[in-house]
Formats: structure tokens, sequence, C-alpha cells
């Protein structure tokens, strides 16, 4: 990884790329609470809130998921320059290209069992934990009788939707923060983090390569607790989800696009962070904000490694 690419100039350096990524930040702050409000009766209008919002959660999250990693497979598949300039570890071949045998067959044998596993937590565990978070919302209290409605009075308006969605965001970002670096720290919760760390060289299905232990306490966990504290609109919770899920997955990409919408402002962690974390097994213990890991550590390796990096330029 002695040749990782810059990461942080591609997807923070000013160029054509960065208005394509703040043009789609302003369609998803937006645009999409205007389609969501066009449509949100048609497909929960007949549903019960519970039903609904646990349909919500577990249909965003699933197709999030398969979208986009059936949009890679043709990036993965083509090798194509124009994609390939935005390798991160680009002084290494995709492991399904390695000259060694052994190094193939051990990624084809690995992606069967991400399969497996995001099997697993996707549609078995997924499901449970947004029923247990409907619940436990009941038991203390916190819940948005109104989440589900779509007349004017409990629309949320554009600034309550932003404060939500931005409020939610930053403490599912402490949340996992916190979780992750717990799963480093503590050896009794490592042994279940290292299935995610098999990746030292990441693709999409990384993204959800998780020991159901370590995907309970530091995937799905946090965000549904953000979401059980913040109460959002259903709306907002949507948006919620489609950015934390594309933060998950472009962490994993293996590229740094520098059109990607959730890298380009300040204060947010570059796609190479996540890259680092995998080669090195270290530090970058944040997902789409770099704040916590400034406030509490996290950047130390990973500031050497730059230096280093800078110097053989």
């Amino acid at each position: 990884m002695g040749n990782m690419r810059n990461a942080t100039v591609n997807q923070k350096t000013p160029s054509k790329w960065m208005l394509l990524s703040i043009a789609q930040s302003i369609f998803f702050l937006f645009g999409i609470p205007i389609l969501c409000k066009k449509h949100w009766d048609a497909i929960f209008g007949s549903l019960s809130d519970e039903v609904a919002e646990c349909l919500l959660i577990v249909s965003a999250t699933i197709s999030t998921y398969v979208t986009f990693t059936f949009v890679m497979l043709p990036i993965y598949w083509m090798q194509h320059p124009f994609f390939e300039q935005y390798k991160i570890q680009n002084d290494r071949a995709w492991p399904w290209l390695d000259k060694s045998q052994r190094v193939r067959e051990g990624f084809w044998a690995l992606s069967l069992r991400s399969l497996k596993l995001t099997f697993v937590n996707l549609f078995i565990l997924l499901p449970i934990m947004a029923f247990a978070k409907i619940w436990l919302s009941k038991v203390t209290g916190w819940n948005n009788p109104n989440a589900f409605m779509t007349d004017d009075e409990h629309w949320p308006s554009t600034l309550k939707n932003l404060v939500d969605l931005v409020a939610t965001i930053v403490l599912h970002e402490f949340g996992f923060y916190m979780t992750h670096r717990m799963m480093h720290d503590y050896p009794k919760l490592y042994k279940y983090h290292k299935v995610h760390h098999e990746y030292k060289m990441n693709t999409t299905l990384a993204s959800q390569h998780n020991h159901p232990i370590d995907f309970i306490l530091s995937i799905g966990g946090p965000a549904l607790l953000a979401a059980l504290v913040v109460q959002p609109h259903s709306s907002t919770t949507f948006q919620f989800l489609l950015c934390t899920l594309y933060g998950n997955l472009d962490d994993h990409f293996g590229y740094a696009f520098p059109w990607s919408p959730v890298r380009w402002f300040p204060l947010s962690a570059s796609t190479e962070e996540h890259e680092f974390h995998h080669s090195k097994n270290m530090g970058c213990f944040g997902t789409k904000l770099s704040i916590f890991n400034f406030m509490f550590g996290g950047y130390e390796q990973y500031s050497k490694f730059k230096g280093k990096q800078k110097k053989e330029q």
C-alpha cells in the first residue's frame, strides 16, 4: 500500500467533479423530500406506522446495497482506465486478477462468505433490530406519532428536515466512531470485528462483511439509536439511511471517486482513510466525518503515513 493514491486531493480539490458532487448533494437535500412527499401516501398510506417504519428501514437498506453493488460490478470487471485512475491501492492488482492462484481462490471464497454474512445481517438481523427499535420507541415514548403524515402541517419544513438530518448523521457518526474504536481496543470484541478485516483491499462486498455481533454493535445499532433519539419524520429517516448506506459503500468501493457526494465538504472523511484502516488495521475510526478522529484520536498513524507519502512524491 506504499503507493496509495492521494484520495484527499482527488475528492476535495476544486474541479468539475466537485461541482457534480455538490449538485448531487443539493438534489439529495432538497429534491428527495419533494419526491417523497409526492409518493409517500401511495407507498405507506395503507400501512400502520410500525409496519411502514420496518418496511422503510429494511427496503431502503437492502435496495441501496444491491443497487450500488450491481453498479460497481462492471466497473470492477472492465478495468477501464477512466475508473482505474481513481483506484486507491494502485500499486496492487485486484485480488481476482492476482498472479497467485492462492490469492484468487482466496478472494472468491471470501466473496462467497460475504454473501452469506450479508444475507444474515440484512435479511434476518436488520428486520429484528428494526422491530426492536420500534418497540423501544413505544416503551420509552421516544417516537414521532406524525412520522408518516404527509399533510402540510406535519411534513417537515426544509429547515426542520436539515436540522434533524444533520443531528441524526452526527449522532450516528459519534456512535459508530465509539463502537468501532471499542471493537479495536477490546480483544473480546475484536474477535468479532476481525471478520470485517479479512478484507485488506476493499470491494462493495466488504461493506456488509461483518460478524453478526459486530453488525449489531457497530453497524445497525448506532444507526437505529440515532434515529430513536432524534425522532425525525420518516422522509428524513429515508434520507439518513441513504446517506449512511452510501457512505458505508463508498468506504469500501476501493476507488476514491472525485464525484462522491459524501466526500467534498469540510470535515468529511476521505474514502482513502477507510482503505488505510483496512490495509493497516489501525486508526481512522470514523466513516463519513473526520471530527471525532480529530477530537478523540484516530489520525495519528494515518498522518504519519500521509507525511511519508508526501516525502516520497
